[in-house]
């Protein structure tokens, strides 16, 4: 006679393994059963999303610009909650000095150009890991939250006016991290945004033209092309070895007279263009060479023409 053994409950051990993001994390767990055992699997997805008008150019006077202000909008697409981290990458050839000056705020709530005056981020653009406001910092599956982002630069040195930062930009990228535990993330990387400050455009060549009797010559030149609205442009012309200068104009052509340079000599003249707006100069253009002598080496009638 045979006996058969009945077999009772038994502890199943159940491993579920997700891969997810850029690396894989096991996550264990134990459950008894009397017959069979299910696993179900998770999911960790995000998105961050930018927009507004944080792509600009600031024009100001003084240390400070005005705000602009845009979005993050930060969504757990997952099946699974994350808790998020955010980070800042400049671009090859961004100016860390415009970077360092740039302050970035960011909150949840109402969003506009100006930051509120309290629960809020305040930081650099030049920090590679600023951190969240508190309210997206952890993410329910399906959930999503918009961070308000507000840029401008502010400052109560030399180093933060226009003045010294103009011409200068920074293109930088935000990238959220959603995570569960060390290794199991998911990462989503925004449109870049590219923030410069403004510079009056360069005039092009200055071209040169001798007078009938070789007494004078006549420089002409284009007027810059971003010329901002209501502002003024002079015109700096200067002798570019000692830096001495002739004179200004206010129109894009002037006549220098052979009795303006001495002694005699070849020059080279660079013509720089100003506005009033903002106080921000153009660079220079390239040297003009000019010839002072005179009739046939006498210096009864001083010449000036322009030079080969």
């Amino acid at each position: 006679m045979i006996r058969r053994r009945h077999l009772g409950p038994v502890a199943a051990l159940v491993t579920l393994a997700v891969l997810g993001g850029s690396g894989a994390a096991v996550a264990t767990w134990t459950a008894a059963a009397s017959v069979s055992a299910t696993a179900s699997s998770a999911t960790a997805a995000t998105t961050l999303t930018q927009a507004g008008s944080l792509t600009t150019t600031y024009a100001y006077a003084g240390t400070s610009s005005s705000p602009v202000g845009g979005t993050l909008v930060l969504a757990n697409t997952g099946t699974t909650p994350l808790t998020y981290t955010l980070t800042t990458q400049l671009a090859t050839g961004s100016s860390s000095a415009l970077a360092q000056k740039t302050t970035l705020s960011l909150w949840t709530g109402t969003c506009g150009a100006a930051a509120p005056t309290s629960g809020v981020v305040t930081t650099t653009l030049a920090n590679p890991t600023p951190a969240l406001p508190a309210a997206a910092q952890n993410l329910a599956a399906g959930a999503s939250v918009t961070v308000c982002v507000a840029t401008k630069i502010a400052g109560t040195d030399a180093g933060s006016s226009n003045a010294a930062l103009q011409g200068q930009s920074v293109t930088a990228t935000f990238t959220a991290t959603g995570a569960v535990g060390a290794n199991w993330k998911a990462t989503s990387t925004a449109a870049p945004l590219t923030q410069s400050v403004y510079r009056l455009g360069g005039i092009g060549a200055v071209t040169c033209t001798d007078s009938f009797f070789r007494t004078s010559v006549t420089l002409r030149w284009n007027a810059p092309a971003n010329t901002a609205p209501g502002s003024t442009v002079s015109y700096r012309i200067y002798d570019v070895e000692t830096n001495r200068e002739l004179g200004t104009s206010t129109t894009t052509a002037v006549t220098l007279n052979a009795r303006d340079i001495n002694p005699k000599g070849v020059y080279q003249f660079a013509v720089e263009a100003r506005e009033s707006a903002y106080g921000t100069s153009a660079e220079p253009s390239a040297p003009v060479t000019l010839e002072r002598s005179s009739i046939f080496g006498l210096g009864i009638t001083p010449t000036l023409e322009c030079a080969s």
